[in-house]
């Protein structure tokens, strides 16, 4: 800093140590040109001829040597010829040490400097740049001139306070004349300056230059993003004034300190051995220029003190869009011989000098605002150690303390510990460095927290510790819901319908699910579906949309609508028997249906009248025709389909009935036992009949009272049931009977019975032995006699669930039964059992363990030695033979022995059931249509089940051989044939549409055949172009495959056309 008496103001000089220094300014009020004469020790002429930064032995100090070739000594005994001199800063090896103000120095150039005298006795350039000149010589008049520039970031000021040229040209010789008139010719004996010594005397690193100039670029401490504060360490002296130095200095630290809004702290490091602006790793306040690194003031004018900083310009941060270097050390240096000047003595003048100096080694520059105490004027208005606000915003902008900010999704609150946050309202506050803070997240009602993003995650309280700025999202959930917008619910829809569903709240990253009467039709992230009402009957239908967030929560929304398609025609195909086809007896019609949804029912009509009518999910469907129902000659076949969704079709074709001789009878069905009106009671065998049958099996339905008691097909015309009428109440029963045969006709008979059975006996006493159960035998009689199979009528009272009944004759158990209904009637062959007095013993035990007996006399009288014991059960097929070759359609028999009561035949076909039947008889039979299946070896499996429970099984195996289809036409024609499906070589498997098209064709019909390996498995007529035809793979050997096609038009024009394919199932 510089003063004059007359206006006080600080002009800062700056130290600095790094790649380039800091922009720091300094202020100097011109030294009189006489008064620069006077205190120069020597004043010369010279060019410059070379330039070597270097750092001294201990590397703690950068100074730079300006080797000089003197060519005139105005003032000192300066002998001509070279003449060094040593400047305080420069640059080696990257590193940079400079004092704002510093003369510079460029190699080549002419100069007129005043020198002064450093403490080793080597040479200076005296105040700084007001010692040196450059001379320039103008080009045109060949008229040299002394120029004197100041050095970068420098103010100068005119005396009084008036501003001056910040450039000043005089002509040379003007100038040398006014300096000799100020100088004289005095003697020219005085001491010799000290050169300097090379470096390589000392071993000291050096680094020559071009030229001795500042570089500068921002400098700050990073310590306080971390939460450290900078210690300052003052010298052990106060050499200023009697109460002046380290309580200014302190006063100063608490300036800065309280900023509020910035990170940085000063520390009071306590006294310090260290002085001078020195690279020595301690962050220094000197008193007295202890180094003798400043020129003393002259008549209380020039430097009160410097202030400044060392950085390293490989470590930089951005802050508040600013590139800072770090600064490593901060000195300052109060200049000494200010003693007696009247501006120390007082304690505000040296506060306010002392916190201007250190806001220079916090980084900052000088202020333009001139009420700041960093302006570049000293005020000494009383102010000491206080601050404005453009020296607040400036430690603010460079050391900004961290601010944590909390931004919100959602609807809720979040709440800090330590305060300062409610957001809501404040979502924002500043707090220390190193200051832990916790935030609290509240839900609004109706909401959730889902969770922190930024410097926290999960959803529990967010702890941070601030050393920068920090953001945290706080997001609140609100309730998930979905709904349906699109059609509305009640609506009336049909066709292909744009179902939207709209989601809210939830989390985000939705998933739509829709379902139509409860089976999912749609999964996805798009809110938005087109429905083809036409897979759907018409009617009502629930359309249900959930909805689920990606934390996995859901919401369910349903509408219902009505859905009226007009009815559209399916297409519908008959593939056997063929046009014009003669046919007789039992005649298998094969059906084929495109484009339905499943299922679908056919009827078959022949003439007019309905033959068959089945429902089916899976095409082809083969319904089977007696054709000897039908008068012989040309007849229409006519196949009508309904589907699911109501659509429908039809195809017909012509065929001659052939059968000859007279139509087999009408069918009838009857009761063969009981009689009707009779009155039974007991075990009761219903015995039924049927007469006019065709083909090898019937069907019986019976019916009691309109409940299904039977169902059995069977080869004979007679079936039989064991009716046990204790089932019943005593009354009048209808017994109705339903028989089909194998040409689908159907006969019925009714008849009414009365049903009398006398009730239970009161409860026997409870059973000896401690039972708990009261068990009676109803019959036969105590004491009566018996013969042959013998039924024992049993009563269990006061049982809990099932029972299980237990039948002993003469200590040997004969039959065991359970069943949760009393009475029980148990079948006992007596002639199992030696004739004479036998007694019958019942044992029972309900579900929860309870048990009872009861016990009766009988006398066994049967006539002759007794039967055999019974065959063990077997089964067997009665047809085809095991090993027997086969085509068509074929009656499988299979017969039962050794059966106890009725039998269940369960058929499979290579492993798959194909029929199950329960009969009273030991006989059963199954139509089977061969042509179903491939040529080649098929195993069948019958098994057989009696109602005691014995069982038995067997298997054949037969071989498939039925015709081939016959070849399909030579290729050629002149109708073109195209395959759109499958593609040529394409892997298929299960059921394949083949789309065909055909091109060239005319009148109103074409007629498409299908064949694949010499099988026609599709003949279809279409007034179209094309023809979707399906193909089950399953029926056709793996492998390479060739599809066959030939159409023919309504003119008889002709074409085929062949695609290869691979099946692979």
């Amino acid at each position: 800093m510089l003063l004059t008496r007359r206006r006080p103001w600080i002009i800062a000089s700056l130290v600095v140590m790094a790649w380039a220094p800091a922009a720091v300014a300094t202020t100097i009020v011109p030294v009189a040109d006489a008064d620069l004469v006077s205190h120069a020790a020597a004043i010369v002429l010279a060019d410059v001829n070379a330039i070597e930064s270097r750092w001294d032995p201990a590397q703690r100090l950068i100074f730079t040597v300006i080797t000089l070739d003197v060519r005139d000594s105005v003032k000192g005994d300066i002998p001509l010829g070279p003449l060094t001199i040593r400047q305080l800063g420069g640059r080696v090896a990257g590193m940079h040490a400079w004092i704002h103000g510093s003369p510079e120095f460029t190699v080549g150039e002419r100069v007129l400097v005043f020198l002064s005298r450093n403490a080793d006795g080597t040479l200076r350039v005296a105040h700084l740049y007001q010692g040196k000149f450059s001379v320039v010589t103008d080009l045109r008049t060949g008229t040299s001139h002394a120029v004197r520039a100041p050095g970068g970031h420098v103010h100068v000021l005119g005396r009084g306070g008036a501003s001056t040229a910040a450039t000043e040209r005089r002509p040379l010789a003007d100038f040398l004349r006014d300096i000799r008139l100020n100088v004289g010719r005095g003697p020219r004996s005085a001491a010799a300056p000290s050169q300097v010594p090379p470096a390589s005397a000392s071993g000291q690193v050096t680094e020559v230059q071009s030229s001795f100039v500042f570089l500068d670029v921002p400098a700050r401490w990073f310590e306080p993003d971390s939460g450290v504060g900078v210690a300052m360490r003052m010298s052990a002296s106060e050499p200023l004034a009697p109460t002046s130095g380290f309580g200014q200095v302190r006063d100063g630290y608490g300036a800065w300190n309280a900023v509020v809004g910035s990170a940085l702290r000063y520390i009071d490091g306590g006294a310090t051995d260290a002085r001078g602006f020195t690279f020595d790793g301690v962050n220094t306040i000197s008193f007295g220029d202890p180094l003798g690194q400043l020129d003393p003031p002259t008549n209380c004018t020039g430097t009160l003190a410097v202030g400044g900083y060392y950085r390293d310009d490989t470590q930089t941060r951005v802050v508040n869009g600013q590139t800072f270097s770090r600064i490593l050390e901060g000195d300052v240096v109060f200049n000494d011989g200010w003693a007696g000047c009247g501006f120390y003595e007082t304690y505000t003048n040296l506060a306010e000098v002392a916190t201007h100096e250190l806001g220079h080694a916090l980084g900052l520059g000088h202020s333009t605002s001139p009420d700041a105490t960093m302006y570049a004027f000293a005020h000494f208005d009383g102010r000491g150690a206080a601050l404005r606000d453009d020296d607040r915003a400036g430690a603010r902008f460079a050391y900004p303390a961290p601010t944590l900010t909390v931004q919100r999704n959602g609807t809720g609150t979040v709440s800090s510990n330590p305060s300062g946050i409610d957001c809501g309202s404040d979502c924002s506050e500043t707090y220390a460095p190193g200051t832990a803070v916790t935030l609290t997240a509240a839900p609004a009602a109706g909401s959730t927290f889902g969770g922190w993003t930024g410097a926290c995650t999960g959803t529990g309280p967010c702890s941070v510790t601030l050393f920068a700025n920090t953001t945290v999202t706080a997001s609140f959930v609100s309730g998930l819901n979905v709904a349906i917008t699109a059609p509305a619910s009640g609506a009336t829809v049909s066709g292909t319908v744009t179902v939207s569903m709209a989601a809210s709240g939830g989390s985000g990253g939705y998933t739509y699910r829709l379902a139509v009467d409860g089976a999912t039709v749609f999964t996805g992230t798009t809110s938005s579906f087109a429905w083809n009402t036409s897979g759907v009957a018409a009617g009502s239908h629930t359309l249900a949309a959930t909805v689920t967030d990606s934390a996995g929560r859901s919401a369910t929304s349903s509408i219902t609508v009505t859905v009226s398609n007009p009815a559209s025609a399916l297409r519908v195909a008959m593939t056997t028997p063929s046009p014009g086809a003669t046919v007789s007896g039992v005649v298998w019609v094969t059906v084929w249906v495109d484009g339905a949804t499943a299922p679908t029912t056919l009827t078959l009509s022949v003439a007019g009248a309905v033959v068959k009518t089945q429902t089916s999910s899976s095409m082809p469907v083969s319904l089977d025709w007696d054709s000897r129902l039908t008068p012989d000659g040309v007849k229409t076949l006519t196949v009508s389909a309904r589907d699911a969704a109501g659509n429908t079709g039809t195809a017909s074709l012509s065929v001659t009935v052939a059968n000859g001789g007279t139509p087999p009878p009408p069918l009838t069905a009857s009761f063969t036992s009981p009689a009707s009106g009779a009155t039974v009671s007991g075990n009761v065998t219903v015995g039924m009949a049927v007469n006019g049958a065709s083909g090898s099996s019937n069907t019986f339905r019976l019916t009691i009272d309109g409940t299904p008691a039977l169902t059995q097909t069977v080869a004979a015309t007679t079936a039989s049931f064991a009716w046990n009428t204790n089932g019943l109440g005593n009354g009048g029963h209808t017994l109705a009977l339903s028989a089909s045969d194998a040409g689908g006709r159907t006969a019925t008979a009714t008849i009414t019975v009365t049903v009398n059975n006398p009730g239970p006996p009161p409860p026997p006493p409870p059973p000896p032995g401690g039972g708990t159960l009261n068990v009676a035998i109803t019959s036969p009689s105590a004491g009566s006699t018996v013969s042959g199979v013998v039924w024992v009528t049993i009563w269990v009272n006061g049982a809990s669930g099932a029972s299980t009944v237990t039948l002993s004759v003469g200590g040997a158990v004969v039959k065991t039964q359970t069943s949760s209904s009393m009475p029980m009637t148990l079948d006992w062959d007596s002639r199992q059992t030696p004739n004479g007095a036998q007694p019958l013993t019942v044992s029972a035990r309900d579900a929860t363990g309870n048990t009872g007996s009861a016990s009766i006399n009988v006398t066994v009288a049967n006539s002759g030695a007794p039967p055999p014991p019974p065959a063990p059960m077997s089964v067997s097929f009665t047809s085809p033979v095991n090993g027997a070759t086969i085509s068509g359609t074929i009656t499988v028999g299979m017969a039962v022995s050794g059966a106890t009561g009725s039998t269940s035949f369960q058929l499979a076909l290579d492993g798959a059931t194909v029929s199950t039947q329960t009969v009273t008889g030991p006989t059963a039979s199954h139509t089977w249509n061969t042509t179903t299946v491939a040529n080649g070896n098929h195993t069948l499996t019958v098994g057989a089940l009696d109602s005691a429970g014995h069982g038995a099984s067997t298997t054949i195996t037969v071989t498939v051989n039925n015709p081939a289809a016959p070849p399909p036409p030579p290729t050629g024609g002149t109708l073109t044939i195209a395959f759109t499906a499958p593609g040529e070589a394409a892997t298929v498997s299960g059921t394949v549409w083949m789309v065909i098209w055909v091109n060239g064709a005319s009148g109103s019909s074409n007629t498409f055949t299908v064949s694949v390996g010499g099988t026609v498995i599709r003949t279809q007529t279409t007034s179209g172009a094309n023809v979707s035809v399906p193909w089950d793979t399953v029926g056709f050997a793996n492998g390479p495959q060739t599809i066959n096609v030939t159409v023919r038009d309504a003119t008889g024009n002709t074409g085929s056309g062949a695609r290869s394919v691979n099946v692979a199932n």
